[in-house]
């Protein structure tokens, strides 16, 4: 039986479009196929190393919040003898830290704030450290910028059971030239700071420091 039907004709390799014809001919068409190439590659890279914004980068940046603290000195470290300050805690008791006089007890002083995400977080890590340790070292925090009446309130709501000083004035914080809450410093029985930490501080870290100043 005779097949009428009509075949598709093979295609021609050189039978193509004339604009098409024109691209493959042109420079400057062909540089632009290669840049549009190069930039979805580009793309495609970035997608694959962009950083994640829950990832480490972010969390590094979360642990410290910036505090502006007016005639801020430069902040004492390793070494340094810890500047001596006096205050009244919430308890409307005379607080000092005195080098000269420090009756052979180390001291752990923060420097945090009552709106600060990072102090609020650690806080209960710090009480567990206070409750453990707390007979062999002195637990000291400073409020920067912030009044006995906010500080009490805050002091009440979470549980804290250690001396609190607020630094309306920002004159102790200044002292310690402090620009970033939380912060710690780790002050051995002689007045000397042993360690200086800028933000947050896990248990872990909380109990290595302390025993570096107690063993």
């Amino acid at each position: 039986m005779r097949d009428d039907a009509p075949h598709d004709k093979p295609a021609d390799p050189n039978d193509e479009p004339a604009w098409r014809t024109g691209i493959r001919g042109s420079r400057f068409a062909q540089a632009v196929v290669v840049l549009v190439a190069a930039f979805a590659i580009a793309i495609a890279a970035w997608w694959a190393v962009k950083p994640d914004d829950t990832g480490p980068e972010l969390a590094e940046t979360a642990v410290v919040t910036e505090v502006e603290v007016d005639g801020v000195s430069s902040a004492p470290v390793v070494g340094d003898t810890a500047p001596a300050f006096t205050g009244t805690s919430i308890d409307s008791q005379d607080v000092s830290l005195d080098p000269q006089a420090m009756e052979g007890r180390p001291v752990w002083l923060m420097f945090v704030a009552t709106w600060c995400t990072g102090c609020r977080t650690e806080m209960p890590d710090v009480q567990e450290a206070v409750a453990a340790h707390g007979d062999d070292i002195q637990v000291m925090v400073v409020y920067v910028g912030e009044d006995a009446a906010t500080v009490s309130a805050y002091s009440e709501r979470v549980g804290n059971d250690f001396i609190e000083i607020p630094d309306r004035t920002q004159a102790i914080s200044a002292a310690y030239g402090i620009m970033g809450v939380p912060s710690h410093f780790f002050i051995d029985a002689d007045g000397t700071v042993q360690q200086v930490h800028v933000g947050m501080l896990d248990p872990e870290q909380m109990t290595e420091s302390i025993q570096a100043l107690t063993n």
